[in-house]
């Protein structure tokens, strides 16, 4: 699996040979991993309905001091995420 950042979010897609994820939380998870292995930001789980963001519980965001970026899974009302995922890829957007 790999991520693609845009301007308006982030995107994980699915490769030839990933497994197929049984979670909505494992996607948020594998999103935080790959953001982390870059390096360059340090990014933890957030909840975003316990901010006042959106009713979603699936969102990442940065916690190194600079300014504060967050993606969380807008989608969530129409869509699962680890089903959209298993399809192809899932968008998360972004708030800074």
């Amino acid at each position: 699996m790999k991520i693609k950042q845009s301007r308006n979010g982030i995107t994980l897609i699915r490769e030839p040979g990933d497994k197929a994820i049984s979670h909505e939380s494992t996607i948020t998870h594998h999103i935080r991993r790959l953001l982390n292995e870059k390096g360059y930001r340090k990014w933890v789980r957030f909840y975003p309905d316990r901010v006042g963001l959106t009713s979603c519980r699936q969102g990442v965001r940065t916690v190194d001091g600079e300014n504060e970026v967050a993606y969380w899974h807008a989608n969530y009302m129409i869509e699962e995420a680890h089903k959209a995922f298993n399809k192809g890829s899932v968008f998360y957007t972004k708030a800074e």
